[in-house]
């Protein structure tokens, strides 16, 4: 294992809004994973939004300059990677890497607004790496397998990516490294939970938009992309899907009343973070992984594993 873990040299994460809030159950089970895998990480500190949403349409500089001071902050912590649990962020700072590194005037202005904040100026050579990503690598499927204490055989899930998990790839850098999953079928989370015990069903939407930022500003739309995901998972047998995506999960959870009243009930189906999922296959109880706190209640289903 040690090999796989030095493909990440120094790894911390970044938490980004969304673990700090909605998303808490995310990185407390993420974290009982990685302890339990033997690929802990650092937390960046005094971190900022990254500005993976309307921010880089509003203005170019701030959408590269928010990521980069949190990159200089994971380079100030000798960190050679930083790992994102939202695929947003992920998103946002490969981004920011990518023109931070091709573009040398970009570069240049960036460290200059560094430097008027009294941070390092960035040097563009740390890492990013999904959570998903870190794990299966870091640790890899048969790790997973020597620690599963519950296996959660007969579980059928849909594994749900999101989006931005795995595009666009010529910034995030799929397709073009073992290391990076596939970017239009991606499969790093289906090893996982199939590690873990679980059945996975064949599942099309899994990287289709939820519309998770428009839950709010329009919320027919997302409704509609939400409806069209859960539909697909359960025309194929699901009971629970599983997300990597705080913003998606949260925008799915929130939204599962108002997407029965109009598409149908048979639609409801509980959701689960793919950490919650290994942590508790891992042995770890249902409040310990936060799985209680899951508004659409997932222990209805695995209540029968304990």
């Amino acid at each position: 294992m040690s090999e796989r873990k030095e493909v990440y040299g120094k790894a911390v994460l970044y938490p980004g809004c969304s673990l700090d809030g909605l998303g808490k159950s995310y990185e407390v089970s993420l974290k009982l994973v990685v302890e339990d895998l033997g690929i802990p990480y650092q937390r960046v500190e005094d971190y900022n939004c990254c500005g993976a949403l309307e921010v880089k349409n509003v203005n170019t500089m701030v959408g590269l300059l928010l990521p980069a001071r949190n990159l200089s902050l994971a380079q100030s912590m000798g960190a050679n990677t930083v790992i994102s649990a939202c695929p947003g962020c992920h998103y946002s700072l490969s981004r920011a890497n990518h023109y931070v590194n091709k573009y040398q005037n970009v570069g240049q202005r960036v460290n200059e607004h560094l430097k008027k904040m009294e941070e390092e100026p960035y040097e563009g050579k740390v890492g990013t790496a999904h959570a998903v990503e870190y794990v299966y690598n870091a640790a890899g499927v048969e790790e997973v397998k020597k620690r599963v204490k519950r296996p959660l055989t007969g579980l059928k899930v849909a594994p749900y990516y999101g989006c931005l998990y795995s595009r666009p790839k010529q910034f995030l850098g799929t397709g073009y490294s073992p290391f990076k999953d596939d970017p239009e079928r991606p499969n790093f989370m289906d090893e996982l939970l199939r590690a873990a015990g679980a059945e996975v069903v064949p599942f099309e939407a899994k990287t289709m938009c939820c519309g998770g930022p428009h839950v709010y500003s329009d919320a027919e739309v997302s409704v509609h992309l939400e409806a069209r995901i859960l539909k697909e998972a359960k025309r194929n047998g699901a009971e629970v899907l599983v997300t990597d995506c705080p913003l998606g999960h949260v925008a799915i959870e929130t939204n599962m009343d108002k997407i029965a009243r109009k598409y149908g009930e048979e639609l409801r189906m509980p959701l689960a973070y793919f950490s919650q999922l290994l942590a508790f296959a891992f042995g770890h109880s249902p409040d310990e992984v936060l799985l209680t706190a899951n508004l659409t209640g997932p222990m209805s289903i695995l209540r029968r594993y304990i």
